[in-house]
This record gives C-alpha cells, structure tokens and sequence, in this order.
C-alpha cells in the first residue's frame, strides 16, 4: 500500500524562500537549486503555464490534486493525480497548469551518477519521458511512490542529512526502475541467474567500451569482440537491453558530446564534427539535422550561452514568496 503523505507535519515554506528570480538563456534555465545544493521540490500550486524551457536537472513532477498537463518535446502528457513523470535533463518542455489544484516539482542534479556503473543503461532508458501509471506499472508502483513520499517528507522537514537520505531514495527509484525494465526484456527472463548475471556484466561491459571508445572510429564488429558475443548475438542483445541499435547509440553519443561542444564558441563546427567522432562534417550536419531538427548552426545559436542573451525574470519579493513559495 502507498503511505499518505501528513501534511501537517510538512513546512512547504521554509525551503524555498531562498528564490528571488528565474534566469533564463534564451531557453535554457539556469541557477535552479539552493545555494550549496542540487535538489529543489516545489509544494506547486501555480495556476499560470510555465512556457518553454529546458535544464540540466532531472525533472519529476506528481500532481496530487487534479489533473497537470505537461509538454515534452512536443509531446504532450496528460497527468492525473498520482501519475509520475520524469523529464530527462536537457529536453525543452512546457507546463500547463489547470486552474486548480496542486503536485510535487522535484529537481535533481544527476549528472555525478555517471561514475555508477550502469549509468549508460540508466541514461538510455531516460532518453525520453517516462510517464508511470499505477496501471501500467502495477508491480513496482506503490514501491515508487513510498521512495518519493520519503523524499518529499525529508526536504519539507529539513532534517539532518536529509539531502543524503533524499539521494539514497532516488537511487533506490532508480535501481526499481531499471529493474523493472529488465524484467521485461525476453532474454533476462528466459535466462537462468547465472547467465543472467553474465549478459549483464557483458552488455555493461560493451557499454562502457563504446562509452570510453566513441571518439574513435570503433565498429560494430569491435564492441561484439569486446563483449565476447558473435556480431550477430551482440546486435540482437544490445538492441533488445538498450532500446536502439549499436550504431544509433554510437551516434547519439557523439551528438550528445556536440551539444556541449557547440556551447564552446572558440571552436568550428569542423573541429567539433572531429572531436566527436564523426567522420566528416557533411556526415556531421546531415546526421544532426535528422536526429535534432536543426542544423549544428542553428543548435548553437539557439542554446550556446551568451552574456549578451541573459536576462531574469523577476519574481514576488521575499514577503510574497513567504506567503506563496510554489515557484516552478
């Protein structure tokens, strides 16, 4: 059963009162967490959208009373109270607020889980939204929303430690949910523990080659060697385990490393092209545009930082935010 959350018990108040404005460049959304801190959650009860933007956090949002809709790379989800959503970092989305009611905004800095093993998987199955219903994941629901109701519960009581237990609970999320999808790949199911057990540590391992290798000009025949399956047995497990092909992996990677490189403005899009692995920048510009929806130029005119383009939205004073604190 799902543990209720005591309101009375809760100070949605005090945590947040350190917010005095929203800095936006263009659309990316920056300095979001506490001073010293990589977590925010929002008791929201905005009753005004939340136009388009984007961060660097891991967004989860769970409305508690009525329903929440919610934009994600021009797909719309429509939440209902108790519905969750993860918003991976760094995708554009857009909030609509119904005139009533309220949820749970939480924001995570993620990006330290990359020196966990099983980080590649965990990102992949964060490549998009993941809408949990109690429907559609009846086995491992109720464990879900116990963790966020612990996480909830340590941030509005600010206890000791609290950002250590609030980490602890969101990786325990998150090994529920990888888990989940394990569980549900026919080649994990059908196999006995042992071998099991072995698929894992190999598919990890081939992971970690390409994550470690993508600059390079590495093959597929290179990662099934790495692995110890044939080519043919590696495409099949890679592509049933990560939900892509080797190849569509291999490049998003090398995409993933241009957005951060087209940040960088004393570098050519040629040299970025290279850095990343690619093996030309025709090769570069024609795969950018399929998979992103504009050209590498136009990506880093629209989200490389620039002084110039900085600009705050201000928000209630200090008094106001007192009375009202739900910001997101």
């Amino acid at each position: 059963m799902t543990k209720t959350i005591d309101n009375s018990k809760l100070n949605y108040y005090n945590q947040n009162t350190d917010y005095r404005s929203r800095t936006l460049d263009g659309n990316n959304e920056k300095q979001i967490f506490p001073l010293n801190s990589t977590i925010r959650i929002w008791h929201n009860q905005e009753t005004q959208d939340y136009p388009t933007h984007w961060h660097n956090a891991l967004e989860i949002i769970v409305p508690m009373e009525n329903y929440y809709d919610v934009e994600v790379e021009n797909e719309m989800y429509h939440l209902m109270p108790g519905d969750i959503l993860f918003i991976p970092p760094r995708k554009t989305h857009f909030l609509h607020a119904p005139e009533s009611g309220y949820r749970f905004v939480c924001l995570f800095d993620i990006d330290f889980f990359s020196s966990v093993r099983g980080y590649s998987s965990l990102i992949t199955m964060l490549q998009d939204a993941i809408h949990i219903t109690p429907v559609d994941y009846a086995p491992v629901y109720n464990d879900l929303y116990n963790e966020f109701s612990q996480i909830w519960n340590e941030y509005f009581t600010e206890t000791e430690f609290y950002e250590f237990s609030i980490y602890s609970h969101l990786f325990q999320i998150m090994t529920i949910l990888s888990r989940h999808r394990l569980n549900r790949i026919q080649f994990f199911t059908d196999s006995t523990p042992v071998k099991r057990k072995e698929y894992f540590e190999r598919l990890n391992n081939a992971i970690t080659y390409i994550d470690e290798n993508y600059t390079n000009n590495i093959t597929l025949e290179d990662a099934a060697a790495y692995s110890g399956f044939s080519k043919f047995h590696f495409s099949r497990l890679f592509k049933e385990y990560m939900g892509c092909t080797f190849y569509d992996y291999l490049v998003g990677q090398r995409l993933k490393a241009t957005e951060h490189l087209l940040t960088k403005a004393d570098l050519s899009i040629t040299d970025i092209a290279l850095q990343a692995g690619f093996s030309s920048i025709s090769t570069f510009n024609r795969t950018f545009k399929e998979k992103k929806g504009c050209t590498p130029g136009e990506y880093r005119a629209l989200f490389s930082a620039s002084a110039d383009s900085v600009y705050k939205l201000q928000t209630s004073s200090p008094e106001d935010l007192m009375k009202q604190p739900s910001r997101k």
